[in-house]
């Protein structure tokens, strides 16, 4: 496991833009830090994944850091970004809604926060907590290279692949 409260929300947020460019595989346009009218990132057209999964509209890409250690995402941390999400819907800029958290995400609360952004008029919602977000990271030799600000968060272990090879 990653210590991704450590990153800062800046660092976390390039983490994620990066992982939806290489992992899920879309470019996605980013903004800047203030006054991003409730976006980090957005996509307008059909999104595929790298697992075949079509989705197609307007995308909000969002990330929501904690600098809490052991900190559990809850409905109450997302109170503006539902609000958020709502006028984005409401003005046609929003049909797919794209949690990225480094808190930790239970599969009751992902039920419960997918009910939350569908009730004000998300179509699709898709939300990726701390542990895929750390799994990523772990699978994916590009990934920690294009983002070296992760070799900090874990021990090296973690991080060293097959590139440098073990003592003898």
């Amino acid at each position: 496991m990653y210590d991704l409260y450590n990153l800062g929300w800046h660092s976390f947020q390039q983490l994620c833009l990066t992982i939806t460019r290489e992992i899920l595989g879309q470019t996605v346009e980013s903004f800047l830090d203030s006054s991003d009218a409730g976006k980090d990132g957005a996509f307008a057209g059909t999104w595929v994944s790298t697992k075949g999964e079509a989705l197609s509209g307007r995308f909000v890409i969002q990330c929501k850091f904690t600098s809490k250690q052991d900190k559990n995402l809850s409905e109450s941390d997302l109170k503006d970004e539902v609000e958020k999400a709502e006028k984005l819907v409401q003005k046609g800029r929003c049909d797919c809604y794209i949690l990225m958290t480094n808190a930790g995400l239970t599969g009751s609360i992902a039920e419960d926060v997918e009910t939350l952004f569908k009730d004000v008029g998300v179509k699709e919602v898709r939300l990726f907590g701390s542990t895929w977000v750390c799994q990523q990271i772990k699978e994916n030799k590009r990934l920690r290279m294009l983002v070296p600000r992760v070799y900090g968060l874990g021990d090296l272990s973690q991080i060293l692949d097959e590139r440098c090879p073990s003592p003898k």
